[in-house]
């Protein structure tokens, strides 16, 4: 599955370069392919976008002037190094740097045999010297058998015709891919690349199988309502699919684009799904599918309290799309206790049709728990970020709390060996303040979560400043920089 990594570098350039303060904004995302052509090796393809607007820029030789990067990308399994690059980006040259904008973006290929590895990538702005190099690590998989399987899902700003080989050409066609998948109201369209592998050679020639592609919901795990599509395919070696999917009327929230391959037998035998975001303000909930629902027949006519169900209603927000909370809200701020036991029916038969009530019930068990454990000031337990995600993806499998480390802000880290279809994914809390007990989440590699991989600079703010010199005049490392590592081996190595 593709990834997204959102890379935020704090900064401050020489007044000689630019007179002002900057964040340098790099956005990386990655897919993976197969080749079916014998003796072949699949790849991964990482896709990095710079903000013009954020980097230092120098004259060149030119009497223009342009921005560097440097780039390491190493993967690694165990200590072993796998596939190696280091090199350097250059922006497009600009005529002066008054008003630079836009994006630049790199593609790189590299061969990777099936397996699990470890990506890590060092990004440096080659002209700011006063800056750490920010250092990703990524778990990533290569996972191609010899069934039915799919490659990445790919979201693109544009394509076309290939004119000729180059890093964007994939089959015949020049790609644009979309790093970051948000759509805003002025998007409208969801246009994705993938590829299909194996079905010639499993379901045997002149055979034919259904491809399925929708969208559902990323909270519910429900498929949403007219974003279905079937399409009766020809078997081939490698099916390369570009489509494009109106989302005028999608409503804001979180998403999942999935493909589904299914034989004569309607089974799945090839799967594959992509988040995305979309916010759609002009979008409302129909109203009148919730008319429809008779109070006195479900359970949640026998909710009478208007208090009550209010609180049960705000309860349900880690588990909400944005806009069924936006809808809450608003139903919230109103006496009408009949609505609100209808939306309370509606939302939980939506998710299982056959025991709404028994689903309630289960959740709030859980509710009361992260009650108990994480309120604080002024909050329950389920309005805390901790109780949030515990209440969004259940209990961690490991947590790490450390509370007394010198030179750093109480922290906690937990791990999920899964979470859906993901694997090995941590959240990192903080706290300033250990008695509030409110330990806000500062970074996650979750999909859909707050990703900001300078975390372990905000746990150490308490004794470091983030804008210190990272190398001295000689070149060398600034000692002061060394700190975070306990952090960072937790991180990396819970227990």
């Amino acid at each position: 599955m593709k990834r997204i990594l959102t890379l935020i570098l704090l900064c401050f350039f020489a007044t000689q370069i630019i007179a002002q303060e900057k964040n340098i904004n790099s956005f990386i995302s990655y897919g993976t392919f197969n080749v079916t052509s014998e003796n072949a090796t699949p790849y991964l393809e990482t896709y990095i976008s710079f903000d013009c607007s954020s980097l230092v820029y120098v004259k060149n030789a030119n009497s223009r002037y342009d921005a560097s990067i440097n780039l390491t990308i190493i993967f690694k399994q165990g200590e072993s190094i796998k596939n190696y690059d280091k090199y350097t980006v250059t922006s497009p040259e600009v005529a002066d740097t008054t008003n630079i904008n836009g994006f630049f973006m790199d593609i790189q290929r590299y061969s990777l045999a099936n397996g699990e590895y470890q990506m890590e990538i060092t990004i440096e702005d080659a002209n700011n010297k006063k800056e750490r190099p920010l250092q990703v690590s990524e778990t990533v998989v290569i996972d191609f058998p010899e069934n039915i399987c799919f490659s990445s899902i790919i979201a693109l700003e544009d394509y076309k015709p290939s004119e000729g080989e180059s890093v964007n050409s994939k089959n015949g066609y020049d790609l644009i891919p979309m790093i970051m998948p948000y759509y805003p109201e002025a998007i409208n369209k969801l246009t994705f690349y993938t590829e299909i592998y194996n079905t010639k050679k499993v379901l045997g020639e002149n055979e034919k199988y259904l491809l399925n592609t929708y969208i559902k919901t990323f909270e519910s795990n429900t498929a949403v309502s007219n974003y279905f599509f079937s399409k009766r395919m020809n078997v081939k070696d490698t099916e390369v699919i570009i489509n494009t999917m109106d989302i005028s009327n999608l409503p804001s929230g979180n998403y999942y684009l999935v493909l589904e391959a299914r034989n004569r037998n309607n089974e799945v035998i090839g799967y594959n799904q992509f988040f995305f975001q979309r916010s759609n303000s002009n979008y409302q909930i129909d109203n009148s599918i919730l008319a429809s629902i008779d109070p006195t027949k479900v359970f949640s006519g026998n909710i009478d309290n208007i208090d009550t169900i209010k609180e049960y209603i705000r309860a349900l927000a880690p588990i909400s799309s944005q806009i069924e909370n936006g809808y809450a809200l608003s139903l919230i701020k109103t006496d009408d206790i009949k609505t609100m036991q209808q939306y309370f029916y509606s939302f939980w038969a939506s998710r299982n049709t056959l025991s709404p009530q028994l689903e309630w019930e289960k959740y709030y068990a859980q509710v009361k728990r992260v009650n108990a454990s994480f309120s604080a000031l002024r909050m329950k337990g389920y309005q805390t970020d901790r109780g949030r995600i515990f209440l969004k993806y259940g209990a961690p499998d490991r947590i790490v709390q450390n509370y007394n480390e010198a030179g750093a802000y109480p922290y906690e880290i937990w791990h999920y060996y899964t979470l859906a279809n993901q694997r090995n994914k941590k959240f990192v809390f903080m706290t300033r303040e250990i008695a509030t007990n409110d330990f806000q989440l500062i970074h996650s590699d979750a999909v859909g979560e707050l990703n900001n991989n300078r975390w372990t600079t905000e746990i150490y703010s308490r004794t470091y400043s983030p804008y210190q010199e990272y190398y001295n005049q000689d070149g060398s490392i600034n000692p002061e920089f060394n700190y975070g590592d306990d952090a960072k081996d937790y991180y990396e190595n819970p227990r």
